[in-house]
């Protein structure tokens, strides 16, 4: 291999442009490609950072001066595309949501692993300064036994969908804001407190331009028996946070500026912790691209590898099956169901 990883960019929008800006902050990482059926967007990268354009997927996979790909593709082709990277011996970054089900995950994570490649997912949140800093209080004993979670992710993300734009569709956004902002929440909850055991989810068209969803909650039981509430909006103005309740403290964490707050048994209000501002997704992006990388060149795993991307992913689906047959769903069954249907 190359002295370092040479990364290839499928799919070009605003979101590769942000994973490339952080790719670029790494030493080990050379961008050598893109990919997009567009022209305009073909240029704009390249003149950006560097690399050749290409037009086709299949250019990328043949390239053996390639050895990585990002993908950042629509939803429902992250199955094919990281199989076929896999055939190729590519190693593989998958933007959230892995795939759609978890019948799609484990397919893609027996296909890498047969290949022997690297597949990494970019549920990039719990990563961000503000959860890493809770994720220490939580483990250090700082709130005691957590009983209850509360995350909510909105915005009107969806009042600007038009039906050319692919995130418009149900088919490739069950549940709307689901695929795009709750199963960030659904990923620090199983980094911190670890997966529910039962979902019950209600998912909703209310009053968006969008065919998909646009209003979402759920309700979550947890095998310590602690509670949690998902939801989140396309139509709304921005608001994103999370609260954790233990018996020792509790913690705030306000997204819109990226702020912490701790309240330890017996203070009178919280503290905060820190503030990190519009400085927290670009340290997320530049740590998940620069250990992807350090995964390829020392043989390691990354922290969010298909498995953690498919636990999420098990969350959404279920919040998507609970909503569609108006039963809970249980984690369990989901995933006994899928892997006996292989």
């Amino acid at each position: 291999m190359a002295e370092k990883v040479r990364l290839a960019f499928v799919g070009l929008g605003w979101w590769s442009n942000m994973l490339a800006e952080a790719a670029s902050t790494s030493d080990r990482i050379s961008i050598a490609a893109c990919m997009s059926r567009s022209l305009e967007k073909r240029e704009a990268f390249v003149n950006k950072f560097g690399g050749t354009a290409r037009d086709t997927f299949d250019s990328v996979l043949e390239d053996t001066a390639i050895d990585a790909i990002v993908l950042t593709t629509p939803n429902s082709l992250h199955v094919s595309q990281c199989l076929a990277a896999a055939d190729h011996g590519k190693h593989i970054f998958i933007e959230k949501p892995m795939a759609l089900t978890v019948a799609d995950c484990q397919r893609m994570i027996a296909a890498t692993d047969k290949a022997g490649v690297v597949l990494a997912n970019g549920l990039n949140k719990r990563r961000m300064p503000a959860f890493r800093k809770a994720h220490e209080i939580i483990k250090a004993g700082g709130v005691g036994t957590v009983v209850l979670a509360e995350a909510n992710s909105s915005s009107d993300y969806g009042m600007a969908m038009t039906p050319e734009k692919w995130r418009w569709s149900r088919a490739e956004s069950p549940g709307g804001p689901l695929t795009t902002h709750t199963i960030h929440h659904a990923d620090v909850l199983n980094y911190w407190i670890g997966a529910p055991k039962r979902v019950t989810g209600f998912s909703r068209k209310v009053c968006g331009p969008m065919e998909a969803d646009d209003v979402v909650n759920a309700c979550l039981e947890f095998e310590s028996g602690a509670l949690g509430y998902l939801a989140g909006t396309f139509i709304s103005p921005t608001r994103k946070y999370f609260n954790l309740f233990g018996t020792e403290g509790l913690i705030f964490i306000d997204e819109d500026t990226g702020t912490l707050f701790y309240k330890k048994k017996g203070a009178s209000a919280f503290e905060t912790v820190g503030t990190w501002g519009a400085t927290q997704t670009p340290i997320s992006l530049q740590e998940e691209l620069h250990e992807f990388a350090c995964c390829i060149q020392d043989g390691t795993q990354p922290e969010v590898s298909g498995r953690e991307g498919m636990a999420a992913v098990a969350v959404i689906e279920a919040i998507v099956r609970s909503s569609d047959t108006g039963s809970a769903v249980l984690l369990a069954d989901l995933l006994k169901s899928e892997l006996s249907s292989r």
